[in-house]
């Protein structure tokens, strides 16, 4: 079900790279995005840095300038932290200010999870009426203390 709430400011820490949505027929999001969270882990927890047992995820995207040529977008994987270190450690820090945003969870298997975004996009967000604006469109992922559990992902795009 689509709900709307206004979301709090965030400070991420993480890594950015461009990739063509998928909702575009030449996207590379399946091979840009998951090797990125690759390597964002990879050095997110090689910093010692004052955090939560289980961070949470944030993947946040916003369209390039060619985004209407080719769906080119920016996409952001990192994690909440409370405060930025001084030594960044080969990452990037991102602030969201406090948004409006439409979302959705989704808690199941994650190779269900590019389907249930092409939904949210295509279908649910256009057909609710809601007037979608410019920003920085969010995955957040929350892990699940019990490893057993699917992950739950919510699924957020800026609104009026």
């Amino acid at each position: 079900m689509l709900e709307i709430a206004e979301l709090p400011a965030r400070k991420l820490l993480g890594l950015s790279s461009p990739f063509i949505s998928a909702t575009s027929p030449n996207s590379n999001a399946s091979e840009v995005i998951g090797p990125l969270w690759g390597e964002m882990s990879k050095k997110f927890f090689g910093l010692s840095l004052s955090r939560d047992a289980n961070p949470v995820g944030y993947g946040a995207m916003w369209r390039d300038e060619a985004f209407e040529v080719d769906g080119s977008m920016i996409y952001f994987a990192g994690y909440e932290v409370h405060s930025y270190p001084e030594d960044l450690g080969g990452l990037e820090a991102l602030e969201l200010r406090p948004t409006k945003y439409a979302f959705i969870e989704h808690e199941g298997p994650m190779p269900d999870l590019p389907g249930v975004i092409t939904n949210f996009y295509t279908k649910l967000l256009p057909e609710s009426g809601i007037q979608r604006v410019q920003g920085i469109d969010l995955e957040i992922y929350h892990e699940n203390e019990d490893p057993q559990l699917p992950p739950r992902v919510v699924i957020a795009a800026p609104v009026l």
